[in-house]
């Protein structure tokens, strides 16, 4: 079974639900998920924040970065349907 099928029955599952705990467990989930994915993207170190600061400098000098323009496009294309 894929991926998209699966999140599919567990929207299906989530529209029925109606134990109020098991809700606030799955909000603590997605709160807690959300948490552990920023804190994963941010620099623990000043080591870690100086490879950063080179990668993006690296970026930049390859061509490797994109306008506001064009981000705010691709934003609007993909969720203002």
């Amino acid at each position: 079974m894929d991926i998209a099928v699966k999140k599919i029955e567990l929207i299906e599952w989530l529209t029925r639900l109606q134990d109020e705990k098991l809700i606030k467990k799955i909000e603590a989930l997605k709160k807690d998920s959300i948490t552990d994915h920023y804190e994963q993207r941010m620099p623990k170190d000043l080591q870690q924040l100086t490879q950063k600061l080179k990668q993006s400098e690296q970026d930049i000098l390859s061509g490797n970065v994109h306008s506001q323009d064009s981000v705010e496009n691709y934003f609007k294309a993909r969720f203002n349907q």
